[in-house]
C-alpha cells in the first residue's frame, strides 16, 4: 500500500492535457475561419475538413460550448482549432 506524503502535488502530478492556446482567427460572416495569425504570418484556411460542436457541462459557472474546425492551411497544415461559443475567442488545441 502507498502511502499519502500530505505533501503538495508537485510537477509530476496529474495535470490537462491538450490545454487550450488562444489565437487570432480571420472569419467570415458566418463565424467560419478564413484565416489564421501564426508567430506572426497570416495563414488562409484552405479547406475545411472537419466540422463539430460540443455542449457540455451545462450545470457548471463555465459550461462547455464550442464549434471545433479541423482545417487545412494554405501551407498544407493541418490545424484543429475551436470558437468558444460563450465568449467568442478562437483556441488552437493540440494534440
Amino acid at each position: 500500500m502507498v502511502q499519502n506524503s500530505r505533501k503538495t502535488p508537485g510537477p509530476g502530478a496529474l495535470r490537462p492535457l491538450n490545454l487550450p492556446v488562444p489565437i487570432v482567427v480571420e472569419e467570415d460572416a458566418h463565424q467560419r475561419p478564413l484565416a489564421l495569425a501564426q508567430r506572426g504570418r497570416r495563414l488562409r484556411v484552405a479547406s475545411i475538413d472537419g466540422l463539430w460542436k460540443i455542449d457540455e457541462e451545462w450545470w457548471r459557472e463555465k459550461p462547455i460550448v464550442r464549434t471545433y474546425y479541423q482545417v487545412t492551411t494554405e501551407d498544407g497544415r493541418r490545424i484543429t482549432i475551436f470558437r468558444d461559443l460563450t465568449t467568442g475567442e478562437w483556441y488552437r488545441q493540440r494534440g
